[in-house]
């Protein structure tokens, strides 16, 4: 990015004064943030002087005196964050320029430089009130020691629209101010433990949902997805309607509590390869934060979940039992520059997976769970003709009862297939992805399947096409 570019991106947004009385400096104000997911920065420019005296010199002295008070709050005046601090500890991290005399038993300096105290994106666009508090005049005294510190100015700035700093230089504290409160889902589709399967499957189709949070005296227990009726129902040859939900669900449950930070959501996420994340406050549920929630309000966790060292290692175990099974397919990915639009052929996966339509769909399924894959490519007479994916099979074949050894593939498959053309834009795919509500998008060339696009490969390579597919 041009330089000139990258400054003009940034903009103040308030530059407040601080007033002097009594031996303290106060700030308050208000300030207005207008970018969306994009780093603030609360700095501050300071002068001051100080006269030490000492008998034994002591390196650590001044670290325990002139604490300040930063807190910002939104215009509800629900405070995001608040923290106490020494001011001159944080200072001492800092270079600044001073000229001052030394002599026997004394130094008198006067200290000027500016500092970032914190960086931070915010919840939302929207006005935000700051309040900022600081013994300006302290004198500090111990054993041997004596310390006089006088603030002369302060000033207080607020810019939006920043590049965070990097490097040793700039040790100071960058934070995260929304909380999975600010994003979570509610209502809450819960069920109880003895509620029967077919009934899990019929909110699940009624709500447009992949997941539903399982209670046990009306706590959170469990949880049951469209993969635990497909390999713990279907695949062990139990009718729906004769299951609970308690003998199927996924526990014991992970949870995370509503002041958790999204960073902290999101990496749990990646770390436990989950899709869902029942929020809990004093063992009640009140929200679910799913990808999709994550996605939509923190667009740049889109490398975290999907790159992290345990999603790339599930992939890579895909990959194996898809080769092992089906050795003639492709696997070999071709590096291309990328100079202009992102084709389809540059992040399509190659190695697709198709069964026939005259398929049972119990061997559909157990082959999905064997490699590892949420979906297959249905062909009719050698030609990519429909989609199964564990959704399909979960509620097309579970919610109605059906023996699944009875039902072949084109009796529930997607058709017709939605497909793209290896030289489609990513752009495109993602605008045809978001407006058919699908996930995966078959690529087809000259009416034979060559590879399949998935969201996670999109938003890998594209992660604004978030917008696209989520809001």
């Amino acid at each position: 990015m041009d330089w000139r570019r990258k400054i003009s991106l940034e903009r103040e947004i308030v530059r407040l004064e601080g007033d002097k009385k009594n031996g303290k400096i106060k700030i308050s104000g208000s300030f207005k943030i207008t970018t969306f997911q994009k780093w603030c920065r609360i700095g501050l420019v300071f002068r001051f002087s100080e006269t030490v005296k000492w008998y034994e010199y002591e390196p650590s002295i001044g670290l325990q005196f002139n604490n300040y008070r930063l807190s910002i709050a939104d215009h509800m005046g629900k405070v995001l964050f608040s923290e106490k601090r020494s001011f001159m500890e944080f200072a001492s991290e800092f270079k600044t320029t001073y000229t001052g005399r030394r002599f026997l038993g004394r130094y008198t300096a006067t200290h000027r430089g500016e500092v970032a105290i914190l960086e931070f994106i915010p919840p939302s666009p929207g006005r935000y009130e700051l309040d900022f508090d600081l013994a300006a005049d302290e004198d500090f005294s111990e054993t041997g020691h004596k310390r006089m510190t006088s603030f002369q100015e302060l000033t207080l700035y607020v810019r939006e629209g920043v590049e965070p700093l990097e490097g040793m230089d700039y040790p100071h504290k960058r934070i995260d101010l929304m909380k999975v409160s600010d994003i979570m889902t509610r209502p809450i589709i819960a069920e109880d433990e003895d509620v029967l399967v077919t009934e899990i499957a019929k909110d699940m189709a009624e709500r447009g949902v992949g997941g539903v949070v399982i209670t046990s005296a009306s706590k959170p227990a469990g949880i049951i997805t469209d993969r635990d009726l497909v390999s713990r129902v279907l695949l062990r040859n139990r009718r729906a309607s004769e299951v609970k939900a308690k003998e199927i669900m996924s526990s014991p449950l992970i949870t995370i509590e509503p002041q958790t930070s999204v960073k902290e959501a999101c990496e749990l996420v990646a770390e436990r390869g989950i899709k869902r994340l029942p929020v809990v406050e004093n063992d009640v549920l009140i929200g679910v934060v799913s990808i999709g929630n994550i996605l939509t309000k923190k667009p740049g966790c889109v490398k975290k979940i999907y790159n992290h060292p345990e999603v790339l290692s599930l992939a890579s175990r895909c990959k194996q039992a898809i080769r092992s099974a089906v050795p003639y397919f492709l696997f070999r990915r071709e590096k291309r520059e990328e100079k202009g639009k992102i084709a389809v052929r540059d992040i399509m996966t190659r190695s697709t997976v198709t069964e026939d339509e005259d398929t049972l769909v119990t061997k559909i399924a157990e082959d999905m769970k064997e490699l590892g894959i949420g979906s297959v490519v249905i062909t009719s007479k050698g030609k990519p003709a429909g989609i199964i994916t564990e959704r399909d099979i979960a509620l097309k074949v579970l919610l109605t009862d059906k023996e699944a050894n009875g039902v072949k593939a084109k009796e529930i498959m997607a058709s017709p297939l939605v497909t793209v053309k290896p030289e489609a834009s990513v752009d495109e795919v993602c605008k045809l992805a978001a407006k058919k509500g699908i996930k995966r998008v078959p690529v087809v060339e000259n009416g034979s399947l060559v590879g399949i696009v998935s969201i996670q490969d999109l938003l890998r390579r594209k992660p604004e096409c978030v917008r696209e597919f989520y809001f």
